[in-house]
């Protein structure tokens, strides 16, 4: 690596205590460094950054886009566009949208007469969003995310509170946007802008014709930009010379919608200061990048993830290519761009450990000994000595699976969910690169801890950035204490509710009474998060529960179904897992979603099922098969003991189920977390019948 290791005989300090204990509370963390609202980099705002890098290197890569062939249907290289052919083209935005009228400024709060322009963006995440957002910060227009996932009713919900009028597209949802209309949910919108997809619907030109005699008014994303472009070779002094006001460092630059698991969800008003100063922060725990380095953007930006992300390579001048639009090609992306920087959600993460499991299981049992041999080699080497390289093994075993990154990635990210400290240390040794684990909300302004890329220590957040500072507050009744120590070493651990301050989150947009549920009149955002402040590991941060989403059985004992349904997925029969508890009954009851070859596997050993073809098994032959529940039954609680788990978090009875949770059934957010509640109902009979029953 390079640099100095850290590990438990050696830790990285993450952050100081500073102040008095007080009651029911931890002391104050902040960064060793001390907090601050200036950045080291002294840039504040995302136009900023790219005016910056537009004066200092005018002429070099900075947003690039494969080309395509709609003959072939097939994606070439990449065609990069320079940071001022970007800044430039911002402006033709700017400009057409400013011809057009297309954001008029509304009064947002009327008793503080507060107004504002807002234009929605529904798009995929590719080259033209940001343009168009870039257009927008140069005169203050808040940008409002949509993505088709919310439903219907959510963005019905997002168009009344926010009022718009206008919207930013593809063509491919164009559909999405005639759905809403015929429903009477699209509101106040008339203006559709919509962008070019490569790969169009057969019946676009259908969908394009009714939404104009519904009155929408469509206009092609060129047509702004030619528009755009006319009032400057016409010197169009009233679109040029507008007083435009470009953003400042706590405007608020996008209003980004949170799922939740209610159909309203909150409109979550976030600043560019916040976006830009998480590249300071990955600084100090060793990111350094620079225009040199590349990134491939692939993460929805209707999440702030990416936009978080996005704020790191601007400050830090780093190039961006952009996905083809489909995960499906994201191997082929990688291997065409060769980016230096990757980033993904844990799905993404174990999508690619299990396609590795299962090619190294093709080749053959001793190759499949060797392959884990090898990487526990490298395992061992990283923590010990923080090798990430192995001369012998590399060629043999893992350099096959660094291409499927491009083979020159130098750094890897995981955020929007928590994940396995194990499969961490397998890709860290796989791909030869340090991984790390950031952890932020919505309402913080996307990451507040991370991990330093030195920590060979698994399993935790790292610490708090340098603009905030944290403190756990006491859970009394789920027996997480400020006071608590460790146990075998006796060094204190203070566990409680995660609480962070800082120049972040400015608000629910339009809901006073939801900001101040969760920022308290001190300024501390209470985050639902149970955590423990480690202490001998340079009080770094771990995540061990949640304390929103808690049940309660008769006997008084509380249930966090998360931490519980996060250990049972480890189960070889379980695909998904959706705990319930009601205070009526002292257990736990569950609804599994099975690996269905695993319990074929079970039931075909000693033909369980009697004489059958066990090859021709669906999961619907699964389903109130009292075996196959026992027996899952039976695995969850040897994997949950082994975990930890007490008796009582154990499902003593389950229900096999032959849907998958999902996004599009409204079982998972777009963040792909349980809608539990949804789950309840669709699933309230099952549930009734196993608490109906006797043990």
């Amino acid at each position: 690596m390079g640099n100095e290791v850290f590990n438990e005989d050696h830790p990285y300090q993450y952050a100081v205590f500073k102040g008095e204990k007080k009651p029911g509370e931890s002391r104050i963390l902040v960064h060793p460094h001390g907090q601050t609202k200036k950045n080291y980099i002294d840039r504040y705002t995302q136009i900023e950054c790219v005016e910056y890098y537009k004066d200092k290197r005018p002429n070099s890569n900075f947003l690039g886009t494969r080309e395509y062939n709609p003959t072939t249907k097939k994606y070439g290289k990449y065609i990069w566009k320079s940071w001022t052919q970007i800044y430039d083209s911002a402006k033709l935005f700017l400009y057409g949208l400013t011809k057009f009228n297309l954001c008029p400024e509304i009064v947002v709060d009327s008793e503080k007469n507060e107004k504002m322009k807002l234009i929605g963006f529904c798009c995929r995440t590719r080259e033209e969003y940001m343009v168009a957002s870039f257009g927008c910060q140069m005169d203050t227009i808040t940008i409002i995310t949509i993505y088709d996932t919310l439903g219907l009713n959510s963005i019905e919900f997002i168009l009344k509170q926010t009022e718009l009028t206008t919207i930013l597209t593809e063509s491919k949802d164009l559909e999405l946007i005639l759905k809403l209309k015929e429903s009477n949910k699209l509101v106040n919108v008339k203006n559709i802008i919509y962008i070019h997809c490569n790969e169009e619907k057969e019946n676009l030109e259908e969908i394009k014709e009714k939404l104009k005699n519904y009155g929408i008014n469509l206009i092609k994303y060129e047509t702004i930009m030619e528009t755009g472009k006319k009032c400057l070779e016409e010197k169009d002094e009233e679109i040029l010379n507008k007083n435009y006001r470009r953003i400042l460092p706590d405007d608020t630059y996008l209003i980004c919608y949170t799922s939740g698991t209610t159909d309203n969800p909150k409109g979550v008003m976030v600043s560019s200061r916040s976006l830009c100063l998480t590249p300071n922060f990955m600084y100090n725990v060793g990111y350094h990048l620079t225009g040199e380095d590349r990134h491939i953007s692939f993460l929805p930006l209707g999440h702030l993830m990416e936009h978080m992300l996005f704020s790191v390579n601007l400050v830090y001048g780093v190039q961006v290519g952009y996905y083809s639009g489909d995960v499906v090609r994201l191997e082929e992306d990688c291997k065409v761009l060769q980016p230096t920087f990757f980033c993904a959600v844990p799905r993404i993460y174990e999508r690619i450990n299990l396609q590795v499991k299962e090619s190294v299981s093709k080749k053959g049992e001793l190759y499949k000994k060797l392959f884990e041999k090898a990487l526990e080699i490298k395992i061992y080497n990283y923590k010990k000595y923080g090798k990430l390289n192995h001369a012998f093994f590399d060629p043999i075993f893992f350099n096959e699976i660094r291409k499927k990154f491009g083979g020159k990635v130098n750094y890897m990210l995981s955020g929007s969910a928590a994940m396995k400290a194990d499969l961490i240390e397998r890709l860290t040794s796989m791909v030869g690169c340090p991984f790390v684990q950031g952890y932020g909300q919505t309402e913080g302004g996307g990451t507040s801890f991370l991990n330093s890329i030195y920590d060979t220590n698994e399993g935790t957040i790292g610490g708090i950035e340098n603009s905030s500072e944290i403190k756990l507050i006491d859970l009394p009744e789920f027996n997480y204490l400020s006071t608590d120590v460790n146990p075998v070493t006796g060094a204190p651990e203070p566990k409680g509710e995660v609480c962070y301050r800082g120049c972040f989150f400015k608000g629910y947009f339009k809901n006073k009474e939801e900001t101040d549920r969760v920022v308290d009149k001190d300024g501390w955002l209470h985050s639902g998060d149970v955590g423990v402040i480690l202490t001998k590991n340079g009080n770094c941060l771990k995540l061990i529960d949640r304390a929103k989403n808690l049940f309660k059985l008769s006997q008084g004992e509380y249930i966090a179904p998360d931490k519980v349904q996060n250990i049972l997925v480890n189960s070889k029969y379980v695909y998904q897992i959706c705990i319930d508890g009601q205070s009526q009954y002292n257990y736990a009851v569950a609804i599994v979603v099975p690996h269905l070859n695993e319990c074929i596997k079970f039931l075909k050993e000693n033909k369980k099922m009697g004489d059958i073809d066990y090859d021709k098994i669906t999961i619907n032959d699964l389903c109130g098969n009292k075996i196959m529940e026992g027996e899952i039954v039976k695995d969850c609680d040897i994997v949950g003991r082994k975990m930890g788990l007490k008796g009582f978090e154990l499902p003593k009875k389950i229900r096999i189920i032959n849907e998958s949770f999902s996004v599009e059934n409204n079982l998972l957010t777009p963040n792909l977390k349980l809608k539990s509640k949804n789950i309840r109902i669709k699933y309230k009979d099952l549930l009734k019948g196993m608490y109906d029953e006797k043990i």
